[in-house]
């Protein structure tokens, strides 16, 4: 308290000189339109610029949320465009029987629900992605990984509260792909290195593409259903392989920059490998 008795004393001067400004201002802008028009358009754009950083400040700690509704959005719009897709397979097939039958929730053979990235690599042999929820949130192994833009891979185990996610970026994961125009398919097969470029092995020699057309799944893999985005054929390799052609395909998913996916379950996988496993014995 002494102290600030002691500067009050000492920069009096100084005080009187800063409330007299402050008081011969206030009395300008108080008794003189013009001066008061000026001080509240300066006041306005002072203050509208505050209010702005502040809401570019809110706006930006808000991204997480936002970004973490938007693929909750999403993955709830997947699910019901593959209902749809259903639905219009089972009135394509009611049309050539000449009647009409509507689909209902029990024809709907997959659920979509979001994950955020917490661990991830892309220059490994044999590369991981961890996810944040786990078998507490229904996730199981053998649950297919994605994006909007493309594939990622497949959950291979589970904790409470975590998943592992072998992508496919990784020497032993294989996924049965096709090219869209032809319909010919093969397995998309990383070689190691580009984390951008993997290849589509095994399609038959005489198989036709272009550079430019689009990888999809096939449907064949319990896994993902047919039509999910993979990547662009770029061109053929030059092996000596046989009957076998490979492409050198580029993929859509940006590995390096993965932080949001949507995990899908087909409801009846287990049936059809039961069923499947029943017919090869």
């Amino acid at each position: 308290m002494r102290n600030l008795i002691n500067f009050i004393q000492k920069n009096s001067h100084w005080l009187l000189f800063i409330i007299l400004i402050a008081l011969s201002v206030v009395l300008l802008i108080h008794n003189n339109e013009f001066q008061r028009s000026k001080y509240l358009a300066v006041f306005r754009e002072v203050a509208g610029r505050v209010y702005s950083v502040s809401n570019s400040v809110e706006s930006y700690m808000n991204l997480k949320s936002t970004n973490a509704d938007i693929l909750k959005r999403m993955s709830a719009l997947e699910q019901e465009a593959l209902g749809y897709r259903r639905t219009i397979e089972l009135l394509n097939d009611s049309l050539r029987e000449k009647g009409i039958t509507f689909a209902t929730n029990e024809d709907v053979h997959y659920r979509i629900m979001p994950a955020r990235v917490v661990n991830n690599s892309v220059n490994k042999e044999d590369n991981y992605i961890t996810l944040n929820k786990g078998s507490l949130d229904g996730f199981k192994p053998d649950m297919g990984v994605f994006t909007p833009k493309g594939v990622v891979g497949v959950i291979m185990s589970v904790s409470p509260h975590f998943s592992i996610v072998i992508p496919v970026l990784h020497h032993k994961y294989h996924l049965s792909c096709k090219i869209k125009d032809s319909n010919y398919f093969g397995s998309l097969t990383w070689e190691g290195g580009d984390p951008e470029n993997t290849l589509l092995t095994g399609l038959p020699s005489h198989a036709t593409f272009n550079p430019g057309d689009t990888i999809l799944t096939n449907g064949y893999s319990p896994v993902f259903p047919e039509g999910i985005p993979v990547g662009v054929v770029e061109g053929a390799l030059n092996r000596k392989t046989g009957e076998n052609k490979s492409l050198k395909v580029k993929l859509f998913t940006d590995f390096s920059k993965l932080s949001e996916v949507m995990v899908i379950e087909n409801i009846f996988k287990d049936e059809q490998l039961n069923l499947e496993k029943g017919v090869q014995k």
